[in-house]
């Protein structure tokens, strides 16, 4: 699962959410996104360690922060599906 489709997993989740139709989402499912989504996180943060170039650095910079707000929003849904 690549970072697009994460992102596009969760968005669905949320839309889900929105409708009130939050029981249909499964806290495993959530759980394997947040995994992948932390996958990706430990290979940016590698890339960006052992990258020289100011360019690619500032790219691998972005993705990451864009991770990082990814997992918050899936931990943030695990969260609200939990009370349910």
């Amino acid at each position: 699962m690549g970072l697009e489709h994460a992102i596009e997993k969760l968005d669905k989740y949320f839309k889900r959410l929105e409708k009130g139709k939050a029981r249909k989402i499964k806290p495993d499912h959530v759980e394997k996104v947040l995994r992948k989504l932390e996958a990706r996180e430990k290979e940016l943060q590698s890339d960006l360690e052992d990258t020289e170039k100011a360019d690619k650095k500032r790219r691998l910079a972005k993705k990451l922060e864009l991770v990082r707000e990814q997992q918050a929003r899936a931990r943030w849904l695990r969260e609200k599906i939990s009370d349910i």
